[in-house]
């Protein structure tokens, strides 16, 4: 019997003791592995929860967790960041394997538990931060010792994927669908962690690091969100035959790497066009193997808590990577040699604003008879020539433009 201390009794921990409760007996008879859970750390033992718990014993004592010798694995799911890191920690010095899908804390301390849990000789498992109940860090992982991972690629944001899929598919300006996005579960009360991309951001820095086999950290990656796209801004990418996706990206680039998380404009025959609503879909190319494409389920309690089950199981059967993933390679951060050709939209803007882009321009979206008819305060949308996205970003600073007063979109070739 394999037992597990679970952190957390929220969403995702409800979801994993229901996986358990129903499967448990299915996944004996199938892998000849018993996971119960021993004992769960709460916040209050004595909230009433809808689901059957009666095999757990209930603490809000950590310690009753870390110093239990018959729990094998922590899984931690609490969603916090410092409390967390102590967690994760302090368990791995206890011995124990540890199993987490926080993203957040995976990202801040990648490379500090990755090498504390090697030297342990521990499992540190974190599946479920990247991609929800997509499966796609075991097999980059296992890719790694065959290939040279040369680029990572993919929508990692399920909220920002059903906004704009919705956005695009309905006409309704970005107020609106997150509202509704809001109301059905899909967004946070406060949605700035997802809308602003730094869920994406933390999501692509541990990918980043496991496919590229570098240090690459948070402050490494360009980061564009999508809270200022606007109803007009849908309307003039959908007369380009196009869909617009949140993309993340890192590429192995000469000795060193780019890594950007920004809007992106998509045919609509492109692979990323049908990837809608809260689905993600996550590619790595490997210089031998090619590009493999993953889709699914990116967020949500069941996916995710089946997520963190998979990583369970594989440290029950003892079929996890053994040692550090992580690689020590030397990579210059390339960003500043970022092209490509861009979709720019400034909100009230001015014939002046107008004349200083004229250099970047190939194609002006804005209809002439609206800027002749308004000197000031009209809404100029252009595509630009390829060009380096710093460039870009120096003339955006030298117009005096706030970040809520344009849009910015790389158009993908």
């Amino acid at each position: 019997m394999v037992k597990i201390g679970l952190l957390g009794l929220g969403t995702i921990g409800r979801g994993i003791v229901e996986i358990i409760n129903e499967r448990r007996e299915y996944l004996k008879a199938a892998t000849g592995v018993d996971l119960r859970i021993k004992t769960a750390l709460v916040r209050d033992i004595n909230k009433k929860r809808d689901v059957d718990l009666s095999d757990i014993i209930l603490t809000d004592n950590f310690e009753d967790i870390l110093g239990n010798e018959e729990i094998d694995i922590l899984v931690e799911v609490t969603g916090d960041l410092e409390s967390a890191y102590d967690y994760i920690t302090r368990g791995l010095k206890a011995g124990k394997h540890i199993v987490t899908a926080n993203k957040a804390v995976v990202s801040k301390y990648f490379e500090e538990i990755s090498q504390l849990a090697a030297e342990k000789d521990l499992a540190f498992l974190y599946e479920a931060s990247v991609g929800g109940g997509i499966p796609v860090l075991k097999p980059l992982r296992e890719q790694l010792a065959l290939n040279r991972i040369d680029q990572v690629q993919g929508i990692l944001n399920g909220t920002c994927n059903y906004i704009l899929t919705r956005m695009v598919n309905e006409n309704k300006e970005y107020d609106e669908v997150l509202k509704i996005a809001q109301r059905l579960g899909y967004a946070e009360a406060d949605p700035t962690a997802d809308v602003k991309g730094h869920d994406t951001l933390r999501k692509l820095r541990i990918l980043a690091s496991l496919a590229l086999q570098g240090k690459i950290q948070e402050e490494d990656i360009i980061l564009y969100g999508i809270s200022n796209i606007s109803k007009l801004d849908v309307e003039n990418i959908k007369k380009m035959d196009s869909t617009i996706k949140l993309i993340a990206e890192a590429k192995r680039v000469y000795n060193g790497f780019t890594a950007i998380v920004q809007p992106t404009i998509v045919k609509n025959n492109n692979y990323f066009a049908n990837v809608n609503m809260a689905f993600n879909s996550i590619s790595f190319t490997g210089n031998f193997v090619g590009e493999l494409k993953f889709y699914g389920a990116g967020a949500g309690k069941d996916p995710t808590a089946n997520a963190v089950l998979s990583d369970c199981l594989d440290i029950a059967l003892n079929s996890y990577r053994k040692g550090n993933p992580l690689g020590k390679e030397s990579l210059v951060n390339l960003n500043s040699e970022l092209m490509g050709r861009y979709y720019l939209r400034i909100s009230k803007a001015s014939r002046d604003i107008l004349e200083r882009l004229e250099d970047m321009t190939k194609e002006l979206l804005t209809d002439e008879q609206v800027i002749k008819n308004k000197k000031e305060g009209f809404d100029l949308a252009i595509i630009t020539k390829l060009v380096k996205l710093s460039s870009l970003n120096d003339l955006i600073a030298n117009l005096g433009l706030e970040k809520d007063q344009y849009f910015l979109a790389k158009i993908m070739e």
